[in-house]
């Protein structure tokens, strides 16, 4: 797993239009699996990391992991809404949209 830092991207009006990465996507981003993984720290507030999954990668990009989503960007994908995740070294880019199933509580 691949624990990725990363940015986001905001249209005029502040809302979140992207999430950016650099480096991170592995070559082959074939049959990608979304996941959001929602835990409470000590103060029972809500945190959401993003798991992306590439089965067919090699390690350690088989799983990119985005920790800690801001609020904003955890709500759109809440809503089942779909958001550009870009990797801007190779210029890629995926739609992440989460089936609602696919959103579980971590520890």
């Amino acid at each position: 797993m691949l624990i990725a830092s990363y940015l986001i991207g905001y249209n005029d009006d502040g809302t979140v239009s992207h999430l950016a990465v650099d480096h991170a996507f592995p070559r082959n981003i074939d049959d990608v699996h979304y996941e959001l993984c929602e835990s409470r720290d000590e103060r029972k507030q809500a945190r959401y990391d993003l798991l992306v999954s590439f089965p067919q990668a090699e390690s350690p990009r088989e799983m990119l992991c985005l920790p800690n989503l801001p609020e904003a960007v955890a709500a759109i994908l809440l809503t089942e809404r779909s958001l550009p995740l870009v990797d801007f070294a190779c210029g890629r880019s995926l739609r992440v949209g989460l089936d609602p199933l696919r959103i579980r509580r971590c520890a």
